[in-house]
């Protein structure tokens, strides 16, 4: 059994309702986009839908509109991003076959394959924080402990796969102060070895592991991605 994320809907009723939220999207620090999304539970096992919007001052405004689909251990088995950056438009696919990861991508009249290998021990990461909610969903932490596993990274320039390796590590634990009152949250670390750490990033996330604000850099200094609205049921 999947203990975190998983509370969210109840052991015993797989088709149990929907979870949607909203995420305040930031650019060194100063508010510049949001991202809706829902995660719903279905007889095979979860689709997470959501759209993401940068506008200025960030200095790469875009959109994202995403669908993905995971079993009901929180493995993810496809992906469809529509990427729009003004006029342009890209359509990334990716999904699952055993223990191999296919992608195809559409642009600008053409398209482009991509395929490699996705053990069950490897995870996806893609440009919204619901991945690292699926992630933690698989795994189980206590304060001090640390996962280190593959990873396929998803993102510009062209939606493409990127296979690295993650390492996260739960460094604290306490409450966090939310638009709905304080909850129990736990602080992680995520980094890619053997990059510096600098490179990664930090995070906070509740007990169903969804994660209510990151950071940008190893420490909770300078926003990112922030939860202002959560909706269960």
């Amino acid at each position: 059994m999947i203990p975190s994320a998983a509370h969210a809907f109840g052991r015993e009723a797989p088709a149990a309702g929907a979870i949607a939220g909203r995420y305040a999207l930031f650019f060194q620090g100063i508010e510049c986009g949001e991202e809706r999304w829902r995660l719903e539970s279905t007889p095979e096992g979860y689709v997470l839908t959501g759209a993401q919007e940068l506008v200025a001052p960030h200095p790469f405004p875009n959109r994202q509109d995403y669908r993905a689909t995971l079993t009901h251990d929180w493995r993810p088995t496809g992906l469809e991003i529509h990427w729009h950056v003004g006029e342009r438009r890209l359509v990334s696919t990716h999904r699952a076959d055993g223990e191999r990861w296919r992608v195809r991508i559409e642009y600008g009249g053409g398209h482009k394959e991509q395929e490699g290998d996705f053990p069950a021990v490897c995870e996806v990461e893609y440009g919204t924080h619901l991945f690292n909610t699926v992630i933690l969903a698989r795994r189980d932490f206590q304060v001090g402990g640390e996962h280190e596993f593959p990873v396929l990274r998803i993102g510009p320039p062209m939606m493409a796969v990127n296979p690295e390796r993650m390492m996260l590590r739960c460094v604290e634990r306490g409450e966090f102060s939310t638009p709905w009152g304080r909850v129990a949250a736990k602080r992680y670390v995520l980094t890619l070895p053997p990059r510096d750490e600098r490179e990664g990033y930090t995070f906070w996330a509740d007990e169903d592991d969804f994660l209510l604000e990151s950071f940008e850099g190893p420490e909770p200094e300078t926003p990112w991605m922030k939860l202002v609205e959560l909706r269960r049921g």
